[in-house]
């Protein structure tokens, strides 16, 4: 995937360094040192002309990996852009809209600047042991610390939620860069410093917020267009998310006549329901829409591999879709994936704040695949699987309940679960998130409680409606013909009233579980895939014999849990694919690292 490494690394060393972050034959190298400090950079060249940005004014350079989608309306050169990074980052950064991780050198000073945008859709993570190194994944460091030891709350984590929390990852004293933050490393210390934050007091709900809701999509959608160029790519569902971003991005394309939108679509989510209403929507937007095979078949010999680009951080069930990236024939530079139903209320929902006592409660219910329980019966480390949200409700500097909830779901959520696995498609093809802006943000954080996912009565919270209005009401403003074609959630065309959908759902949901087909909330096609595929169940059967004999986990439940669920007895591979995505790293990157190598890749400041 395209990627930066750097830090207090000389000349000499960067070479080396670069070597150990993912690469292919065809990505473009670029390196710059001055003395003691040095940055390296892969990325895609010409095939994603704008998803890179390069400067080098001798002992001052820097690099934008991913693209800053107002740069136009800046009027920013790529001088101005890295050097303002540098010299006034808590006044340039705020200014910044787009996906994004910049990182600015000055070497006559000694200082480095580190920078995610405001959603943290780039990865960067981060050691200081012996002055400072830093990277696009955490295997590229593991060399430079004087000790390699697994973080044990990070493998809790994993259990917990199949992804992290807070700006932790699985090895010690090496950190992910929180969003909307910069790291500063001057004088021989690093300091991390918040440079943007919404507001999230509620709004009113209404025409005035919806109104307003659909300007900024329709203006973070005008700005990622700019960053286009030749031909994009857009995975298409038959929900209602990829079908507005379609849209949006089909009306840029047709207006600036600057790219060519194709469509992929693959077979999953449940299987059997997205095929046919995405053939519809390209059909109607006159875009070309292809089926991308999604299979256990293909997806097998990439199992190490996204567990790798994902740095074991993500269970690789999550990563299957994305997966799917190397079996699109020709790709075109850029493949995007459709608006996080999160922001339009989607995943937290009314009762995580009105009925959770408190945001440690809320993050549990919201987050967890896996009750406190399930992780202590596996997990024989002494940690307390709250801990991690205990600590992000003692970082935000909110001061309400629903400030708190918040705060958390902006700093974690999408940084550490929605966008980790986007390391995944960049791999292969370079990626744009297409409500990474700052004035779409700030408006979805106050979105009212009464359009958020709302529960049936008397079932504790347990059987959501499915979906959500404002998401209805965009798609209907925005592309009335769209909302002619069958939602692949309600089974109904988005035209109906809200009502009618809720009860589609519900309908189509429970039929699809009498019929013992994979489904929302139901048994999973990974489940299936586990059962029937022999190369795939051979590769997790293995990591879970090797788990077993590892002195984290309890490897006589590990049994329990792998025996019931081939016997059909249950579905648990919401235990099985965190073990087996720690143990398949752990083996790959941890294991055989106990000390730092000499010589050091790290330069001396003396």
């Amino acid at each position: 995937m395209s990627g930066i490494i750097g830090g207090t690394v000389d000349g000499n060393a960067l070479p080396r360094l670069l070597g150990q972050l993912h690469h292919e034959e065809w990505f473009e190298t670029e390196r710059f040192a001055h003395g003691p400090f040095g940055l390296g950079f892969h990325h895609h060249g010409d095939r994603d002309p704008a998803g890179h940005t390069s400067w080098d004014g001798g002992s001052r350079f820097g690099v934008v990996n991913g693209a800053v989608s107002n740069r136009d309306e800046l009027s920013l050169s790529d001088r101005e852009l890295i050097e303002g990074v540098l010299d006034r980052p808590d006044e340039v950064l705020p200014e910044l809209e787009g996906s994004f991780a910049i990182a600015a050198v000055d070497a006559a000073e000694r200082r480095v600047v580190l920078a995610q945008d405001k959603i943290g859709t780039r990865q960067c993570y981060y050691a200081t042991d012996d002055g400072l190194v830093f990277g696009s994944e955490v295997s590229a460091l593991l060399d430079e610390l004087d000790e390699v030891r697994i973080d044990r709350q990070g493998v809790s984590d994993m259990l917990l939620m199949g992804h992290m929390w807070g700006d932790r990852t699985l090895v010690e004293r090496v950190s992910a860069l929180r969003p909307a933050s910069y790291l500063e490393y001057a004088d021989g210390e690093a300091s991390v410093r918040r440079y943007w934050k919404p507001d999230y007091e509620a709004a009113e709900p209404g025409l005035p917020y919806l109104r307003e809701l659909k300007r900024r999509f329709q203006r973070s959608m005008d700005r990622v267009s700019t960053t286009l160029d030749g031909e994009a790519g857009l995975w298409l569902s038959g929900g209602l998310d990829s079908r507005m971003t379609a849209a949006e991005l089909q009306r840029n394309a047709v207006r600036d006549d600057s790219f060519d939108l194709r469509t992929y679509t693959y077979d999953a989510n449940p299987p059997g329901e997205n095929v046919e209403p995405a053939r519809d929507v390209a059909a109607t937007l006159g875009v070309p829409n292809e089926l991308v095979e999604l299979s256990a078949e293909t997806f097998a010999p990439r199992f190490e591999e996204v567990i790798d680009l994902t740095d074991g951080m993500v269970r690789w069930n999550t990563t299957k879709n994305l997966a799917a990236v190397f079996n699109v024939a020709d790709p075109p530079g850029v493949i995007m994936e459709g608006l996080e139903g999160t922001l339009v209320g989607h995943h937290l929902g009314r009762h995580h704040f009105t009925d959770c006592a408190s945001p440690v409660e809320s993050m549990y219910r919201s987050e967890a695949v896996n009750d406190v329980g399930t992780v202590r019966e596996v997990l024989t480390a002494s940690v307390d699987p709250l801990d991690s949200f205990r600590a992000e409700t003692a970082f935000t500097d909110e001061t309400t309940k629903a400030g708190k909830i918040l705060d958390a779901h902006f700093q974690n959520y999408f940084s550490r679960m929605a966008h980790a696995s986007n390391q995944v498609p960049r791999a292969r093809v370079g990626t744009r998130v297409t409500y990474a802006d700052g004035d779409l943000l700030e408006h979805a954080a106050k979105l009212p409680l009464q359009y958020r996912m709302g529960t049936v009565p008397f079932t504790d919270n347990s059987i959501p409606y499915g979906t959500t209005k404002p998401k209805f009401w965009l798609l209907q403003e925005l592309h009335p013909e769209l909302a002619e074609i069958r939602y692949e959630r309600t089974g109904l065309p988005p035209k109906y009233p809200w009502p009618v959908q809720v009860a589609g759902f519900l309908g189509s949901t429970a039929l699809a579980r009498l019929r013992a087909r994979a489904t929302y909330g139901g048994r999973g096609l990974i489940d299936e895939w586990y059962r029937e595929n022999d190369a795939l169940r051979a590769k997790i059967d293995d990591l879970i014999d090797s788990a077993c004999d590892r002195e984290l986990f309890d490897g006589d439940r590990l049994r329990e849990l792998q025996a019931a669920h081939h016997l059909g007895e249950g579905n648990h591979i919401d235990v099985i694919a965190p073990v087996t995505t720690l143990e398949s790293w752990f083996r790959r990157h941890v294991d055989d690292r106990t000390t730092k190598p000499e010589p050091s890749a790290r330069a001396t400041l003396d």
